[in-house]
C-alpha cells in the first residue's frame, strides 16, 4: 500500500490498485474458513488440487493467468469465504444443487476503491470452479475484472 503513494502519476496508482484487486481470486480458495448456514455452503472433497485462474480486465490488455497448487482441507465452502476482507459482504445467497451464487460489495478503502459484483461457486467430487465478476471505479475511471477459476483435486493434502 505503500508504494502508491510514491507514484507520480495517475495512472501507475490506477495499475498498482489494480493489482491488489488482482489477488481476490486467491484469497477466495485460501480463505476457506468462515461459517455461515449449511444452506449457503457447498460440499468440498479436502484435497490437493491444482487451480488455473484467468483473469481479465479493460484495464490490462491481456488477460492474467496463473496455475497453481492448493492444498483445501475444509469439507465446505461458503461465500463468506470468497470475500478479501472485513470491508466487502455477500448477498443474495442462491443455492442450487451444488452450485453457490451470490452478490459481493466491498466499501473500499485508501487503496481499494468501492467495487461491486456478482461470484459463482461451483464443485463435484473431483472439480472446483467459480467466476468472479467485479466492477468499480477509481479516480473517475471505470475499471471491471472477470476471474474464472479452474480446479482438478490431483490426491490428498501432503
Amino acid at each position: 500500500l505503500e508504494c502508491a503513494v510514491y507514484l507520480n502519476n495517475k495512472s501507475e496508482v490506477i495499475i498498482q490498485m489494480f493489482k491488489l484487486i488482482l489477488f481476490v481470486p486467491i484469497m477466495f480458495l485460501v480463505s476457506f474458513s468462515a461459517s455461515f448456514a449449511a444452506d449457503d455452503s457447498i460440499k468440498v472433497v479436502p484435497g490437493n488440487y491444482s487451480i488455473t485462474t484467468t483473469t481479465k480486465s479493460n484495464m490490462s490488455p491481456n488477460p492474467q493467468i496463473e496455475t497453481e497448487e492448493q492444498c483445501i482441507t475444509d469439507t465446505s465452502f461458503n461465500p463468506g469465504m470468497a470475500i478479501p476482507d472485513e470491508g466487502c459482504s455477500t448477498s443474495n445467497v442462491k443455492k442450487s444443487g451444488n452450485t453457490l451464487a451470490f452478490d459481493i460489495k466491498c466499501t473500499g478503502g485508501e487503496m481499494m476503491p468501492p467495487m461491486t459484483g456478482k461470484a459463482e461457486a461451483s464443485t463435484t467430487s473431483s472439480t472446483l470452479s467459480y467466476l468472479i465478476k467485479m466492477v468499480g471505479s477509481f479516480q473517475g475511471r471505470e475499471f471491471s475484472r472477470n476471474s474464472k477459476s479452474e480446479g482438478k483435486r490431483t490426491g490428498d493434502c501432503k
